[in-house]
């Protein structure tokens, strides 16, 4: 991975937007308005405004895909950026109540600030919003789109529900990634080619369904390797709810009895120093790690092969950088 590394070293999240930063800016200040208009609604007109945190990667890989879709002028797509982005701030609100989360990015959840009620009704209130701005580019497809996205994350939590604590194969967690976090990637990357004639479409859905899965895996790993400064939210905290995430399930295919007594023993508890040691241990013999990068490469891949087939541009870079980005975030 030291092509990757390099790479993270040399383009960042900022160099890999230039293409579209003032669009970026643009969502960003809108994705912070209704942002403060939902907790308004909870504290009053007085509640100040904030400003929108996170990433923003998929308005950004929504922007992107526009460009590389020939838009001569990607503005005209802050507002699906835009409400893409409140699909995703929606659905980790309904994740953080599902999940009983207390923190996230470093800052209480909704729930935790409020209650679950209220969080899930800040959820649906975005989930509203972002289809009201969606409806105003006239088009089923993009409706069609978003929707198909949300459809598939709620049927992954209610997956992962109706399986309790049974076991899952790799091809179901790998499922269960895909409709969960890369769905609303490819939606967000293939519904510009809506409104572009000739747009790659299904090369951008695919792109951005590989690149999701790649995303979540990393992101699975991450939960259990960094500390909570470095995640703002607790480590492990997938184990401590009995979540079954890829390096989890590799994991725990390969360790005796009394290993799998000790981790699902750490479900529930307030893991201590020689616990979160222990798992970073366990995650290095067993080589739960190592299998869970070669596949997220895999699924890297897959994103880059799909870029690979698209008419060069600096908006194609940037989608192929950030495959890079997202792989080397991690290891």
């Amino acid at each position: 991975m030291v092509e990757s590394e390099n790479m993270l070293k040399t383009l960042t999240l900022k160099e890999l937007y230039s293409p579209v930063r003032d669009d970026i800016d643009a969502v960003s200040a809108r994705v912070g308005d209704y942002w403060t208009k939902a907790l308004q609604l909870v504290h009053g007109p007085s509640m100040p405004s904030v400003q929108a945190g996170g990433k923003m990667l998929r308005p950004a890989l929504c922007l992107l895909s526009a460009g590389v879709s020939g838009a001569g002028n990607t503005r005209r797509f802050v507002n699906l950026a835009t409400g893409m982005e409140l699909l995703h701030l929606a659905a980790l609100a309904h994740d953080d109540v599902i999940d009983r989360a207390n923190m996230r990015h470093g800052m209480h959840t909704l729930n935790a600030r409020w209650d679950d009620h209220a969080a899930i009704l800040a959820g649906d209130y975005l989930v509203a919003r972002s289809i009201e701005i969606m409806a105003s580019y006239d088009s089923t497809c993009i409706i069609s789109r978003a929707v198909t996205s949300i459809r598939e994350m709620a049927e992954a939590e209610l997956k992962c529900f109706a399986n309790g604590d049974g076991p899952m194969t790799e091809a179901e967690v790998l499922e269960v990634a895909r409709k969960k976090t890369a769905s609303l990637f490819a939606s967000a990357c293939s519904t510009p080619a809506c409104l572009i004639d000739g747009a790659p479409g299904q090369l951008l859905h695919d792109y951005g369904m590989a690149l999701g899965i790649a995303f979540q895996l990393v992101d699975d790993l991450l939960d259990l390797r960094q500390d909570a400064t470095v995640l703002g939210k607790p480590s492990c905290s997938d184990i401590v709810e009995g979540k079954q995430t890829l390096p989890i399930l590799f994991m725990k295919d390969s360790l005796n009895m009394a290993g799998k007594a000790r981790l699902e023993g750490l479900r529930g508890s307030e893991l201590t120093a020689n616990d979160h040691e222990w798992v970073l241990d366990m995650l290095r013999a067993t080589k739960a790690a190592e299998r869970t990068e070669a596949v997220a490469r895999d699924y890297a891949a897959l994103a880059h092969a799909a870029t690979a087939q698209i008419h060069p541009s600096p908006y194609r870079d940037s989608m192929a950088g950030i495959v890079d980005f997202v792989l080397a975030r991690n290891w």
